[in-house]
């Protein structure tokens, strides 16, 4: 028998495994760039929700306890001071800003953060409108914040406005 002289040789050239080589790379690098962006953002949001959630819960009890106060006084712009009925007395309620939190404090007791470390409060105000003894008018009283809540290293800055009314009447 003859010898084939027409051998063919399988496989690839150096050309062609340079040129998958590099498109494998380049979609591979793609797809890693992607899936970190979206990583980023993905704290980010849980970053945003989370003082969101953070920040509804501490305005939902601020804004239970002031629609049942009465005699509400703000000495300065960052604490709030009123009564409130319990247990059949009424007691004194305290709402201030505190390293970067709301604190609360019911009938002289110690002062209980309402917000979490992980959001800070950069800013509270607390206006009162209507608290003078006979002007006629209802209390209201409207809170400011500015918040500051991290994923990493970005900041995500909120600034919110509520107003709360009293139902308990000024005597």
């Amino acid at each position: 028998m003859k010898k084939n002289d027409c051998q063919t040789k399988n496989g690839f050239t150096m050309v062609e495994t340079l040129v998958a080589s590099a498109l494998f790379l380049t979609v591979l690098t793609i797809t890693t760039s992607t899936f970190l962006i979206s990583l980023r953002t993905q704290r980010f949001l849980l970053a945003s929700v989370n003082a969101t959630e953070n920040i509804s819960y501490a305005l939902e009890v601020m804004g239970r306890e002031i629609r049942m106060g009465k005699s509400f006084f703000s000495p300065t712009t960052d604490v709030l001071n009123f009564l409130i009925m319990k247990d059949g007395t009424d007691k004194a309620v305290v709402y201030r800003l505190n390293n970067y939190q709301i604190e609360r404090s019911i009938g002289g007791g110690p002062f209980i953060a309402l917000t979490s470390p992980d959001v800070r409060i950069m800013d509270l105000t607390f206006l009162t409108q209507g608290n003078e003894r006979g002007d006629g008018q209802q209390v209201r009283v409207t809170i400011l914040l500015r918040i500051a809540s991290y994923a990493g290293a970005k900041q995500l800055e909120t600034n919110l406005e509520t107003t709360i009314s009293s139902r308990q009447p000024e005597s």
